[in-house]
């Protein structure tokens, strides 16, 4: 797919590179794929591979290969790991720890801290990560910490993904069910957090992450804006217990509802997982005693893929909100199918629609909150110009780099 057309053509290929696309071109070695869909790889920007610190819910090698396998050939990790990558030591540490496992390609965010010596930071992250609320593994900022770090000249350009939720305005007490952790993290501290980090003076780009009301949307209508699919297909009204449970919270079915039809229509930028996998026994517990997140890296594009067959949702949006502007957000040689980008590609059977099963995902944890969920997940997928995955198979191993 070449921008929003569908088109034949050929693609052509040289150290890692797309070099020329064409008509009946020749090389070295051809590949037919004239029976199916191909997309660029995808981008997905808001990850937690676990890694360091909590390698028993998932590691670098289980989350990229399921990343691999929904067609995600780029991805990037938040710092919300044991210990946090706040310093260029623990940035370090992280690299040296990941270094040779990722099956695509990776980047690592640092997160915004007070003290946080941001000129080396840069040189080793992909971006930085504001955490406004309390979260898993995560401690929020004050005001007065926020607004002085986003003024800070060096941050100029860098991309600062932003967890918005106002804490203040969290209702006291255990939540025991989704309506209630709606509640109890209600829409009004997410937009009372945009409307707070939209006013603080910063030389940095914005990414409002996984919002989750129309109203955040409209706010941040000239900013980079995140949803993510857990937002938009599920509800708070749905039986999912604990396998619901996450930051920012469910919504319920009418806030679900619009937000799925503003996607539809275009208006809320990218959409990134929030790969945050939990195990079964750590989600098999009272609700309030449960953690935040669930997992999704796998079944982001898969699942969007299979709502193309009932033609509600184009392949144009999928290939901009998944691919194209996540990866030109972080200025990356990726996304895109021209001359010159990185020759990550995955090809689909828009025929071959199946079910979504977790015992048969790729994450360690075993499991999804869209279980029999209709999704279409790549035969192929070429990372750097390399086949890494071939009929349900991945066939290279440990091929991802940072970018």
């Amino acid at each position: 797919m070449l921008g929003n057309a569908l088109q034949t053509i050929c693609i052509g290929i040289d150290e890692g590179k797309i070099t020329v696309l064409g008509k009946d071109l020749e090389g070295d070695r051809v590949i037919d794929l004239s029976r199916y869909f191909i997309m660029p790889g995808g981008v997905d920007i808001h990850t937690h591979m676990r890694e360091p610190g909590m390698e028993h819910k998932e590691d670098f090698d289980t989350g990229t290969m399921a990343a691999a396998f929904g067609g995600t050939t780029t991805i990037l990790d938040m710092p919300n790991t044991i210990p946090p990558v706040t310093t260029p030591g623990s940035i370090d540490d992280k690299l040296n720890t990941i270094s040779g496992k990722a099956n695509v390609d990776y980047g690592v965010y640092a997160a915004l801290m007070p003290g946080a010596d941001i000129i080396e930071l840069k040189k080793r992250a992909c971006g930085f990560k504001l955490f406004m609320a309390e979260t898993t593994s995560a401690q929020p900022l004050v005001d007065d910490e926020m607004r002085e770090l986003l003024a800070h000249p060096e941050l100029a350009g860098e991309v600062i993904a932003v967890h918005a939720e106002d804490p203040s305005l969290f209702q006291e007490g255990e939540a025991q069910s989704l309506p209630d952790h709606d509640s109890s993290r209600p829409v009004m501290a997410e937009t009372s957090a945009v409307d707070k980090v939209l006013n603080m003076p910063t030389q940095a780009t914005l990414h409002l992450a996984h919002l989750t009301c129309l109203v955040s949307f409209d706010k941040a209508l000239e900013y980079s804006t995140e949803a993510t699919p857990h937002h938009l297909f599920l509800s708070s009204s749905y039986h999912l217990g604990t396998l619901g449970k996450v930051n920012p919270p469910l919504r319920n079915m009418k806030a679900q509802a619009s937000l799925f039809s503003a996607f539809v229509r275009g208006r809320v930028g990218i959409v990134a997982s929030d790969h945050a996998p939990h195990t079964l026994e750590e989600k098999d517990q009272p609700f309030g005693k449960a953690p935040s997140g669930l997992p999704g890296v796998e079944t982001r594009i898969p699942l969007l893929l299979g709502m193309v067959r009932s033609e509600q949702v184009s392949l144009g949006l999928i290939q901009a909100t998944c691919c194209h502007d996540p990866a030109t957000l972080f200025g990356m040689k990726k996304g895109h199918i021209e001359v010159g980008y990185d020759a990550d590609l995955a090809v689909y059977d828009l025929k071959d629609v199946t079910r979504i099963q977790g015992d048969k995902l790729h994450s360690k944890c075993g499991w999804t909150p869209f279980e029999n969920y209709n999704a279409i997940f790549p035969k192929y997928v070429m990372l750097g110009g390399e086949m890494i995955l071939s009929e349900n198979e991945l066939i290279i191993k440990g091929k991802g780099k940072t970018i």
